[in-house]
């Protein structure tokens, strides 16, 4: 882990920048940044010159608009030709694979390749913690009569057994966890529409054994 790494004025990091130009941690990246004990800097809002638009490990000084740089560089030389993908684990490791390849080259002026002095940098590095951070959005939340449970302005079910309960929901970027109790009671895609439903059919079988002619018109089911 770098001992700090600068970012850009993100909402996701940043709520709000103050008017002498600091800025208040936001909830969740504040508990990023207490897991992992890095420092943050975070780029002058409104200075195109130094602000870094994506996070950049900073482990020696950086000029203004060096940032700016390392991103029109990783878009030229992992992005070119645009990369497709299926979902966001082949993207990352289709990049991971070309970062990788790319530490065999030798930098204008140095003696050894990128990954020989990758080995140095790391030395550098803070030991990860022996637990990851579990980055998602973590709201409580209440099990309808319908077995939904709401995330969102969307509906996502869950076995019926579990219906006016109090859990914890998880949203991550591509996906919805559902929890009570500590386990883990459903799990499903994560929709971006408004007013959608993310069902299971399944959660629902225990109901339709007691209801067959539910069958033909229950919404779980259509399709």
């Amino acid at each position: 882990m770098p001992l700090s790494i600068l970012y850009d004025n993100t909402r996701l990091a940043v709520a709000p920048i103050r008017g002498d130009g600091t800025c208040k941690r936001s909830h969740q990246f504040a508990a990023l940044q207490c897991h992992y004990v890095f420092e943050d800097r975070f780029g002058r809002p409104a200075k195109g010159n130094g602000s870094p638009w994506i996070a950049a490990i900073d482990l020696r000084p950086m000029a203004d608009g060096a940032v700016e740089g390392m991103v029109g560089f990783t878009r030229r030389t992992f992005m070119v030709p645009i990369p497709h993908a299926r979902d966001i684990e082949e993207l990352n490791a289709m990049l991971r694979e070309r970062c990788v390849a790319r530490q065999q080259a030798v930098l204008r002026g140095e003696a050894g390749t990128i990954a020989e002095h990758l080995v140095k940098d790391r030395a550098a590095f803070m030991d990860l913690p022996a637990i990851p951070f579990d980055a998602c959005d973590q709201r409580p939340g209440r099990v309808s009569s319908q077995a939904l449970v709401r995330y969102r302005n969307n509906d996502c079910s869950v076995p019926v057994a579990y219906a006016h309960r109090e859990i914890i929901v998880k949203g991550y970027v591509d996906e919805v966890l559902i929890v009570s109790a500590g386990e883990e009671i459903a799990r499903h895609r994560r929709s971006y529409e408004t007013a959608d439903f993310v069902f299971n059919p399944l959660h629902y079988l225990p109901l339709l054994e007691q209801k067959v002619g539910a069958l033909d018109h229950a919404a779980p089911l259509q399709g």
